[in-house]
């Protein structure tokens, strides 16, 4: 009788665990209308076929938009698995300048992306989507330029601290704000890591110590070996042999 519930007690939590799981098995489920539908300003003066505006916790994203009836969201894990990507305030703006929501029911979840279906085959599609740390990347879902505005006092200048790919890009600074620009993405995706401007200067306080610290080091190594070499001459060790080697006389001492 014991085992009989014990089965049945393991059988009830596979029961749990299957229907906990299995919006990651089937799919992430329905997308909720409250974020789909936020109301998010976006800048829709761009010129970038891609051009995102990132700051602390969040970015905006505003995508050109030729020929296509829809566009799959999505990002890669740190193993390069496939998610949807987590969207809110979808917005579309019309050739014409007409804006309009993106309702939920034009963005469906999948286990590996969001596909939105756009209102038009042309015009702009922008969301927002929470972030963090000093990177950022994101698939390329559109050809052509790409612009990315850092958030304020975030650089990229010094090579060993920062890391932007693909290589061939460009950048402008401006109200503490550098934008990396590229011209013509061909890679799969793009990425920027950052530091700040207060980063730079710590750690060149940090390497002006180490540098410090690395002279007075070597002083007091110098300074020791000028101690031994007197206390050698004080007790008589620092015997030259140099003259002696041509007089034929008897070693110091025996004379």
């Amino acid at each position: 009788m014991t085992r009989r519930r014990l089965l049945v007690g393991v059988g009830l939590l596979a029961v749990v665990a299957a229907l906990a799981g299995c919006s990651t098995i089937l799919g992430p489920g329905e997308p909720d209308p409250a974020k789909i539908e936020q109301n998010v300003s976006y800048d829709w003066n761009t010129t970038a076929n891609a051009t995102f505006n990132v700051t602390r916790n969040e970015y905006t994203a505003v995508y050109a938009i030729e020929n296509r009836s829809e566009i799959d969201l999505y990002q890669r894990d740190a193993l390069g698995t496939r998610h949807p990507l987590d969207v809110e305030g979808v917005k579309f703006r019309y050739p014409n300048g007409t804006v309009t929501n993106v309702s939920a029911e034009n963005v469906e979840l999948q286990r590996k992306k969001a596909i939105v279906s756009l209102p038009a085959d042309d015009g702009k599609l922008a969301f927002r989507s929470p972030r963090s740390g000093k990177q950022f990347g994101l698939p390329t879902f559109v050809s052509g330029t790409y612009e990315v505005t850092l958030p304020p006092g975030a650089r990229v200048g010094v090579p060993i601290l920062a890391q932007v790919s693909p290589r061939d890009y460009e950048t402008t600074l401006e109200n503490d704000r550098v934008t990396v620009a590229w011209n013509d993405v061909q890679s799969r995706s793009i990425s920027v890591r950052w530091y700040l401007a207060r980063d730079l200067l710590l750690f060149g306080a940090l390497f002006a110590l180490m540098l410090v610290l690395g002279a007075i080091g070597v002083l007091y190594y110098l300074r020791q070996i000028r101690e031994l070499e007197q206390r050698r001459e004080e007790v008589g060790l620092d015997v030259d042999t140099g003259d002696d080697s041509n007089d034929g006389g008897p070693p110091p001492g025996m004379g």
